[in-house]
């Protein structure tokens, strides 16, 4: 079920497949309001830092959701700079997380771009279809401004699909609160040629010069829907965007699961602390847990 873009209203937290009529390009596009607001601020990132792992949810999710199975996608870009990584995963029908790690006692500047942050490094994307199935990963440089022009980069050399990827993130001031974490990106990926389509090249030349038009206000502003924004890019083609799909933070941490993590550890090295600490990197949610309770989750699995 679809319908025309400019019928649908202001939301958030969506991810929407598009299609420009009568031309062979697919699309995706996708706004995070309080997701991305409890990704980007979990932590006390300096901003730049935060933007980039907004950037990267973000980013996760537009690539994530074409997936056709129950799988993950993981985008991380490891570098030598004050930040050593930066990782989103985007899990089908749960969600997105992400998060970085700083050098620690490193800072950046206010203006720090991606490669003041990372450095050299690569930058990678991971598709995982679940326990039993083996994984892909493409591996490219980390090159470029951002991290859509390094996963541009990554569709060009390793999937050989033109890609355009557009992201935009920032704290937005909305009534008297406080301010807020909020982003939106798209991407449009031209389709490969066929008998019946034959040379697609000017279709992608138009698509691609009215998608560079997109401004980061545009994606940033929460008075601008998904549907407006295509709308405003593609009226004269035609556009239609399908149903969207929600997306929420998603993180799997849970006591079960951690305690399970501490009694695989030696018990030289969780040491005597009782109760023994643990924070989650991705939600920054502190757990605690008595010695007893690791003890008898170990004699449970060891059983």
């Amino acid at each position: 079920m679809s319908e025309p873009a400019h019928s649908l209203g202001a939301d958030d937290n969506i991810v929407a497949a598009f299609q420009i009529e009568n031309r062979p390009v697919r699309g995706r596009i996708a706004r995070l309001g309080s997701t991305l607001d409890l990704i980007a601020g979990a932590h006390d990132y300096p901003r730049p830092v935060a933007r980039l792992v907004a950037e990267a949810a973000i980013l996760a999710v537009l690539v994530g959701d074409a997936l056709k199975f129950d799988g993950r996608l993981i985008v991380q870009a490891n570098g030598e700079g004050p930040v050593r990584f930066v990782v989103a995963e985007w899990v089908k029908g749960r969600g997105v997380r992400a998060m970085a790690q700083m050098v620690p006692g490193e800072t950046v500047a206010d203006d720090a771009g991606l490669n003041d942050l990372l450095g050299n490094g690569s930058f990678a994307m991971t598709i995982d279809p679940g326990e039993g199935m083996e994984r892909y990963q493409g591996l490219v440089s980390l090159e470029g401004d951002s991290l859509s022009d390094c996963a541009e980069t990554y569709f060009a050399q390793s999937e050989q699909v033109p890609t355009m990827i557009r992201i935009a993130a920032g704290e937005v001031v909305t009534g008297t609160g406080p301010s807020q974490w909020r982003g939106s990106g798209a991407i449009v990926q031209a389709i490969a040629p066929d008998a019946a389509r034959g040379d697609v090249a000017e279709d992608w030349d138009h698509v691609r010069a009215l998608f560079g038009t997109i401004a980061p206000d545009e994606l940033i502003d929460p008075a601008i829907s998904a549907g407006d924004l295509l709308f405003r890019l593609f009226h004269e083609d035609g556009v239609r965007m399908f149903e969207p799909v929600s997306v929420p933070r998603y993180c799997p941490c849970t006591t079960a699961k951690l305690v399970n993590v501490l009694a695989s550890f030696d018990p030289a090295e969780i040491g005597d602390d009782d109760p023994v600490a643990m924070t989650c990197e991705y939600c920054n949610k502190r757990f605690e847990f008595a010695q007893a309770e690791i003890a008898a989750a170990r004699s449970s699995s060891q059983g």
